[in-house]
């Protein structure tokens, strides 16, 4: 924060004239990096002399750097407000959480004699982590990427058994069909979707859901699976707290 370190420590010497053309810049700087000295100049009845002299008792060399600044510090701004997004995923999905529903789950994660996770594309991620977790504490966990051996496998379930499904839509094919043989099978079934009515969810005995925003390249999803490694890191943490030292 440059900028405003400067500004804080230097506005005090600013005559009202250069106030005014301070204020007047500090309402533009979103288009900041367009304009010259002289169109600031122009807007406020004054001479770029009087633009460059308040630029400089504000500890900048100039114009230029003046501009450059505030124009660094607009996109900082922005950064800002695209990671509090990511926040608020975060902060709405432990909305929708039922403690409930997260101790019934992990009573089943612990009771499971075998644990298997549908899940295809970028939700794999998600998947595949607490898979691999709770592989080191011995529990028999399993994960596919083969469509086909997906479904073997879940004609191979039991009502002994936990089938965990991952999908952002709710409506993955390839997870929705190994997620109705599971439960056909009579297996336990969860699924971790994005918020909303889906088949996946209707399908299983249990649900959990993540907040997401929408992204797509060229008809390609890349939203981002935060709020799903929430929900599993949280299954994790939750499971070691209650089980682990017994």
């Amino acid at each position: 924060m440059y900028f405003y370190e400067l500004l804080k420590k230097n506005r005090h010497q600013l005559n009202s004239t250069e106030e005014d053309v301070l204020q007047s810049l500090l309402n533009q700087a979103d288009v900041i990096k367009s304009l010259t000295i002289r169109e600031i100049a122009t807007q406020n009845y004054t001479v770029p002399n009087t633009v460059t002299r308040l630029c400089q008792k504000l500890g900048f060399k100039g114009f230029s750097d003046f501009r450059e600044a505030l124009y660094l510090t607009t996109h900082e701004k922005e950064n800002v407000i695209t990671l509090t997004t990511l926040d608020e995923q975060i902060v709405r999905t432990k909305q929708l959480i039922n403690q409930d529903v997260i101790d019934k789950i992990i009573t089943q994660i612990h009771q499971a004699h075998r644990i298997v996770f549908f899940a295809v594309g970028l939700s794999r991620f998600p998947a595949e982590e607490l898979h691999e977790r709770l592989k080191i504490l011995g529990i028999n966990s399993h994960t596919f990427i083969d469509p086909h051996v997906m479904k073997h496998n879940a004609k191979l379930l039991t009502k002994n058994d936990l089938a965990i499904a991952l999908s952002v839509s709710g409506t993955t094919e390839t997870v929705l069909s190994a997620t109705t043989i599971a439960s056909v099978k009579g297996a336990t079934t969860l699924s971790i979707t994005g918020f909303s009515t889906n088949p996946i969810a209707a399908l299983t005995d249990y649900q959990l859901y993540g907040m997401i925003s929408p992204a797509s390249i060229e008809g390609i999803d890349t939203a981002d699976r935060f709020s799903l490694h929430y929900l599993t890191n949280l299954l994790f943490t939750e499971y070691l707290a209650a089980y682990y030292q017994q």
